[in-house]
C-alpha cells in the first residue's frame, strides 16, 4: 500500500482567493504550484494596491479549486490522494463541488487557514504520521 511520503499525495492549502499545491517528499513539503483568484478571473486591484475578495468571489474560487482537484483524478498518472486545508466556508464550498471520484481520494480535510504559513513550516500543521497517510 503506497503512502504519502513518496510525493504521490497532493496537499492543497487554500483560502477564498489563493491556493497552493504542495507535495511531501523526502521528509519535506515542497510547493509545486499556486494560483490566485485574481489570476483566474483576470481581475485587477483597480489601482488601489489591494485585492479584496467578496463572499461571491470566494465561492467561485472554491468551485475553481474543486474543478482543479477533479482534474487531477482524470486520465493517467493520478495522485494517490489529497489532503485539503482551508477555512470552514471555503472548505465547505470545495468539498461540495468535488466529484464523487475526487471525494473518494480525500484523505483528510483541515479547517484552518494555512495560506500564509511558510512552506517549510506546513508539515507540522498537517500532522503527517511518520509512516505517511495510508492510501489504497
Amino acid at each position: 500500500m503506497p503512502n504519502s511520503l513518496d510525493g504521490k499525495v497532493i496537499y492543497i492549502v487554500a483560502d477564498g482567493g489563493k491556493a497552493r499545491i504542495l507535495h511531501h517528499k523526502d521528509g519535506h513539503i515542497q510547493e509545486a504550484s499556486h494560483f490566485a483568484a485574481a489570476e483566474i478571473a483576470g481581475s485587477s486591484d483597480n489601482g488601489r494596491g489591494d485585492f479584496s475578495v467578496s463572499d461571491h468571489h470566494k465561492e467561485e474560487f472554491g468551485k475553481h479549486v474543486a474543478q482543479w482537484i477533479d482534474g487531477q483524478f482524470q486520465g493517467s498518472n493520478q495522485p494517490d490522494g489529497f489532503v485539503l486545508a482551508a477555512p470552514a466556508k471555503v472548505l465547505h464550498v470545495i468539498r461540495e463541488h468535488l466529484t464523487k471520484a475526487a471525494q473518494a481520494k480525500l484523505i483528510k480535510s483541515i479547517d484552518k487557514d494555512l495560506i500564509n504559513i511558510p512552506t517549510a513550516e506546513l508539515a507540522s500543521h498537517f500532522d503527517i504520521p511518520e509512516t505517511g497517510w495510508k492510501t489504497a
